[in-house]
């Protein structure tokens, strides 16, 4: 899950009212937002992979703003003409064909606003961005820029010169590539592609897209007027992406002007703030939700949610779906809006209408016991997502790729593109973000796990799995296996538990061992190998056992 991090007196400023810390997080959560950590000032909130728009405190002011009644309904920045305009070449039609942007200006940076901007920039490229393939964005001084014509091209990697970002070499973009630290993080985007797309000016190329700008267009705390340029594969993420960026510096008030995307067969205006509407019942709302709402009162909740009311009937609704609001997808969204400002907490439990009594699942209870004698046993359990990395199952872990993993088509973000195979990895996970805690850490996770398997009808097999990871100073094989003993024990197995010594990338040698109950092997056991612990940024010794839950039975 993406965090931002919020500056509390900026925020509140941005508010417009005087709210304590306490309340806004309370309120926040209710919106869906949880937090995460407070250092001084600085407060960081866990946000739902769907809305984008809430990755900076810009946006979190907008929505609060309408939450609590300063600014409700639709807000709509201006649009001012601008002679600007980006000139698009056919060869990049195989390249990275889509291009938009915006001019920015009368802007008054602070140290606050700058960073917040920047590092919205990369929480977009990182999760609506899909790590800058899908799209990326480019932030130019635009008093650096020459001329109001902008080439967007293709060309051969070697075939012209500038000074990048974060550097004073002179480079072409195929030695940015090799040599830069953004060009080698995100060579794979261009990768296999003979020409490489570049942006240009009257005086030559400031940007090379999707990996680092020119040194020439920098932008500062002095910089009062931006060019925004993204390119991508697809134009509706990278419109989506401008008008987030676009709400945040209007936001902070500056003044936003149009410019032209000239393709060689048509030309668009940007940015594209349409506002669509989407038609609901009212029953739909009060079905879902349980309630007994008037269309007036679901009018009023949805307002206080940023959205705009095109027409209201006695028994439906025409809603205007913000610019920015890339989460609303199906009528089910807008009732989730009206939810979260009624309150979840404030509607009335009602029983099921159904003669059957819900119980928990032979598996389930399975679980729960297997949960309770490791919780005995001194450790504390986490939850954590099914979906995780390639990265932090594989690279981190010092595996190879095994072809075993169940990979998402179309993954929201890198961060989350695959099923973990095993458990192992998430508690990795919880470790390296609890560095500051005092130890022992000692962690266990029962949960799901899926791999590829043909013999399934699905082609997928889940099982269930039970971890438990031992981190402190003195963790080794014999303290984890005194663990896995209990446990067995607890399950009237310990006779039958035994260790047969293997080798694992993922743990040090000789202090490794596969688990068998009976003749079935079960799972793995061991001390986590020194690199791994390096890759984590952990400093301390884990020692470590993963095996089937079925096999306690």
């Amino acid at each position: 899950m993406a965090t931002v991090t919020v500056n509390y007196p900026d925020l509140v400023r941005l508010i417009g009212k005087d709210i304590s810390l306490d309340k806004l997080r309370d309120d926040l959560f209710e919106l869906g937002l949880e937090t995460e950590a407070i250092e001084g000032d600085d407060v960081t909130f866990e946000v739902t992979s769907d809305r984008a728009d809430l990755l900076c405190e810009e946006g979190i002011a907008l929505m609060l703003r309408a939450y609590y009644g300063i600014k409700t309904g639709l807000t709509i920045p201006p649009v001012e003409p601008s002679d600007y305009r980006i000139i698009v070449e056919r060869e990049l039609e195989h390249v990275r064909p889509f291009v938009t942007g915006a001019i920015v200006k009368d802007l008054h940076f602070t140290d606050e606003s700058i960073k917040s901007i920047m590092h919205l920039q990369e929480k977009l490229h990182g999760t609506f961005g899909r790590r800058r393939k899908k799209g990326a964005i480019g932030i130019h001084d635009l008093s650096k820029i020459k001329g109001k014509d902008i080439y967007y091209k293709a060309v051969a990697r070697d075939a012209v010169k500038f000074v990048p970002l974060q550097s004073n070499e002179v480079m072409t973009p195929g030695e940015v590539l090799e040599r830069h630290d953004k060009g080698k993080d995100y060579a794979y985007v261009l990768e296999d592609k003979p020409l490489v797309p570049v942006i240009y000016d009257a005086e030559g190329l400031f940007s090379f897209p999707p990996i680092i700008n020119s040194k020439r267009t920098e932008v500062t705390i002095d910089t009062h007027e931006l060019l925004i340029e993204l390119t991508g594969e697809d134009l509706g993420t990278i419109d989506y992406m401008l008008n987030i960026a676009l709400y945040a510096l209007y936001l902070r008030g500056a003044k936003i002007y149009g410019l032209k995307v000239e393709y060689p067969d048509h030309t668009l205006e940007r940015p594209n703030l349409e506002v669509r509407t989407m038609r609901i019942g009212l029953s739909e709302i009060n079905t879902v939700l349980g309630l007994d709402l008037t269309a007036m009162q679901a009018k009023d909740l949805l307002l206080r949610m940023g959205n705009g009311i095109a027409e209201t009937g006695s028994d439906y609704l025409v809603v205007e779906i913000p610019p920015y609001r890339t989460d609303i997808i199906q009528l089910r969204d807008i009732v989730d809006d009206v939810g979260r400002v009624y309150g979840f907490n404030n509607m009335p439990p009602v029983y099921p209408n159904t003669p059957s009594v819900g119980q928990l699942a032979e598996k389930n209870k399975l679980n729960d016991a297997v949960r309770e004698v490791m919780i005995g046993l001194g450790c504390q359990d986490t939850l954590n997502f099914i979906l995780i990395g390639k990265e932090e199952t594989y690279t981190k872990m010092c595996q190879p790729e095994d072809g075993r993993a169940v990979e998402l088509s179309n993954p929201y973000t890198d961060q989350y593109n695959i099923m973990r195979t095993w458990i192992a990895p998430s508690l990795m996970i919880v470790l390296s973000n609890n560095l500051h805690r005092e130890y022992p850490q000692n962690i266990l996770e029962v949960g799901t796990t899926a791999h590829l398997d043909n013999f399934e009808s699905t082609g997928v097999k889940e099982e269930e799995h039970v971890a438990c990871a031992l981190c402190y100073s003195k963790a080794g094989f014999n303290e984890i296996k005194t663990k896995l003993q209990s446990l067995c024990y607890n399950f009237g197995l310990a006779d039958k538990l035994r260790t047969a010594a293997v080798e694992h990338p993922s743990f040090i040698t000789g202090r490794c061992a596969e688990i068998f109950i009976g003749d079935k092997k079960a799972g793995i056991i061991g001390e986590i190998h020194p690199q791994v612990l390096k890759n984590w940024g952990i400093e301390m010794p884990i020692a470590l056992f993963e095996m089937d839950v079925s096999s306690l039975k």
